[in-house]
């Protein structure tokens, strides 16, 4: 299958497309990951596709709508629901 008929399969199936999906799964990793205090920001934003802390705060911001800092300080639940 082409890269062009799968991203076409995607967005069908998920209602979203691949990139942006990936955004919101691994923005939701790290709003679980600074609510459970594993990591720090800087940590966070040497992941790939990130080239500093600001801009995964702002991409963390779009996606969560709220600041990485505010969700540090929300509790955390294993159900992902807060």
């Amino acid at each position: 299958m082409s890269r062009a008929t799968f991203a076409l399969h995607f967005k069908a199936a998920a209602g979203v497309g691949l990139v942006g999906y990936l955004t919101e799964w691994r923005m939701l990793l790290a709003d679980r990951a600074l609510r459970q205090g594993r990591v720090s920001l800087a940590n966070l934003a040497q992941s790939p596709g990130y080239a500093n802390e600001s801009a995964l705060s702002h991409a963390f911001k779009r996606v969560i709508s709220r600041s990485p800092k505010r969700a540090r300080g929300t509790r955390y639940w294993p159900d992902g629901m807060s």
